[in-house]
Formats: C-alpha cells, structure tokens, sequence
C-alpha cells in the first residue's frame, strides 16, 4: 500500500513539472513574440509610437495611455488602427503576441495553483521571476486591444499583479547588485 502512495506521488510530482516546464516555454514564446514585434515589427507604427515615449514624461506607457479617440496621441491610435486593417503581417503579429500572452496568463495561473498544491509556492514563484519581469516590462510597451491599453493591461488581474511584483522583485535586486562606493583603508 505503501509503495503505491509513493509511486502516486511521484507520478503527481513529475505531471506537475511537467506542467511547470510547458508553462515556461509558453512564457519563453510569449517573450519572443513581443521581441519579435518591437525589434521586428511589420509597420513604422511600432517605431513612431516608441519615438513619441522618447519625448513624452510618462514614456511609451504615457503615450499607449493617450492613444485613444480624444487623446494627446489620437493621430497614433488612428494610425495604428489603420495599420492593423490594412497590414495583414503587422495585423498578424499583434495576434501572435495575444494569443502567446492569453496562453501564457493560463499556464501562470495553472503554475501559481500548482505550487499551492506542491505546498512550494514561492518556489514556483521564484522559478517564472525573470520570465514574468521580461513580459510585464515588455508588454507594457505594446498597444492592447482596447485604446488607451497596454498589451499588459490585456492580461487578468492576478498575472497583471504577478508581472508587477516580478518586475519590481528585478528592479530592486539589480538596484542591490549595483557596485556603489565602499570603504577602503586610508593610504
């Protein structure tokens, strides 16, 4: 009896990471998707709007912010809008970067009850840190479906907060890695 609660849990463990492992190549995927679409892009779009965050206070979150009808960066919003009407590869890009977020968001989830399951729940937080960092900086810098949205903003609730906490979990240990003066002996 003993012996088959043991392999049961091993065969639990290993689905579980195996769940874990296809949630981290969605997130891979999701990544190269959204560099794909602001190092690659099919449309001037991308540039202009990543040109109009250069000079705008806010940066490109200031400028997705005010792409909508009646806003500061309307002409942007139009133009975008047009861009995905009538640029099938760009219109087919902005799809690819939906669809690997909305399947990542899923997985994360799956992920974060998985690790509640597994009783490891920062482990498993720890472990989509850096991916859930490069995504939510990322995805704040491209239009989402709705007008004056991110692509982040797209996303739900909880892997909006899960990519915000991953993003300021970064920030502040690069902050700490700084080299910043120290002390030394006197000559």
């Amino acid at each position: 009896m003993e012996k088959a609660a043991d392999f049961s849990t091993r065969l639990h463990n290993a689905r579980d990471e195996k769940s874990l492992e296809a949630t981290e190549r969605l997130g891979k995927q999701a990544v190269e998707a959204l560099r794909d679409l602001r190092e690659r892009p099919a449309s001037s779009i991308m540039a202009a709007i990543s040109d109009a965050g250069k000079g705008d206070p806010d940066g490109v979150a200031g400028v997705l912010s005010e792409m909508k009808a009646g806003g500061r960066y309307a002409d942007l919003h139009s133009q975008f809008v047009t861009e995905k009407q009538n640029n099938q590869a760009f219109a087919a890009q902005l799809e690819n970067v939906t669809s690997k977020l909305e399947a990542y968001g899923k997985g994360r989830d799956a992920a974060e009850a998985t690790g509640q399951r597994m009783g490891m729940p920062g482990s498993v937080t720890q472990r989509f840190t850096q991916i859930d960092a490069e995504i939510g900086r990322t995805a704040a810098e491209v239009p989402g479906k709705k007008e004056g949205a991110s692509a982040l903003e797209d996303m739900s609730e909880k892997v909006r907060e899960m990519m915000h906490k991953a993003v300021t979990a970064v920030t502040d240990f690069m902050t700490r890695m700084k080299p910043g003066p120290t002390a030394s002996p006197a000559p």
